[in-house]
Parts: structure tokens; C-alpha cells; sequence
């Protein structure tokens, strides 16, 4: 299934959207692809136990998260709640609605 959600990218006094699209397949993995920089390469630890503290399961799938626009450096820790909605309605352990923060 693929999801897409919106987050956003601070630079200087400018903000950038930044879309994330998830995609679950059969198979196992964790691909993270769009210019992340090692704070969100590792999100997937940070991601799996918030979602295990809070009763949910990243299931054994195949995810793909795409973060566009590609060509824009991210960085930091602040795309994990993104990340992590994300993933949640992609492989349907949430219902999708639209949600604004």
C-alpha cells in the first residue's frame, strides 16, 4: 500500500514541505531513500520502539519510505513522527484521515 504525508524542513527562516511516501510489500527491509542524513537513517530504532511502547507492531513487510524532494538534504531527528504515521497507515495499523499538527 502506499501513503503519502506531509511534513516540512527548516532552513535558515524558510520552511520547505517535505512529502514522505510509504510503500509496504511483501518481503522484509527497511529502506530509507531521498538524501537522509544518519540521524534519520537511524529512526527506524527510534520509530520501532515508540510504536512497541505504545502497543503497535512494525510488521515483518518490505517499507520503502521515500522522502521528496530528494535533491534537499535532511537532517535531524524531527521526521520520526512523520516517518512513523506513515508507516502506521501504510501497512493499515491506523485508519487514514487527515490529520493536521
Amino acid at each position: 500500500m502506499l501513503t503519502k504525508v506531509y511534513g516540512s524542513a527548516v532552513f535558515g527562516v524558510e520552511a520547505q514541505t517535505i512529502t514522505i511516501e510509504v510503500n509496504t510489500d511483501i518481503g522484509i527491509g527497511y529502506h530509507l531513500v531521498g538524501l537522509p542524513d544518519n540521524a534519520i537513517k537511524e529512526s527506524n530504532y527510534r520509530i520501532a520502539a515508540a510504536l512497541q511502547n505504545n502497543g503497535y507492531k512494525i510488521p515483518g513487510k518490505k517499507i520503502t519510505l521515500n522522502m521528496a524532494p530528494a535533491d534537499l538534504r535532511k537532517e535531524g531527528s524531527a521526521y520520526d513522527l512523520t516517518l512513523a504515521m506513515g508507516i502506521l497507515v501504510s501497512t493499515s495499523l491506523i485508519k487514514e484521515r487527515h490529520f493536521i499538527f
